[in-house]
């Protein structure tokens, strides 16, 4: 599988790595925990909580290149 990318793109969210490699949020999500790969951006939803405020936004993977190469040689494309 060859994917290409920006060479300046450092960090890719979740949403682009699922389009990148056709695998879906859910079992995307699901390696990141089983294998550690990237990691859990909570930043929003921890400030929202220090403030007082109600923390809606769930939390977000984020992949570093090296993490995206991981995550296409591991897991094949979802046929679902």
């Amino acid at each position: 599988m060859s994917i290409t990318v920006r060479s300046n793109q450092k960090v890719f969210t979740e949403e682009e790595v699922s389009g990148l490699t056709g695998i879906c949020l859910e079992h995307l999500r699901a390696l990141a925990r089983n294998k550690h790969v990237g990691y859990v951006a909570r930043t929003a939803q921890a400030a929202a909580e220090a403030a007082g405020a109600a923390g809606d936004q769930a939390e977000k993977w984020l992949f570093t290149n090296y993490d995206l190469m991981l995550v296409a040689v591991l897991q094949p494309k979802c046929q679902h």
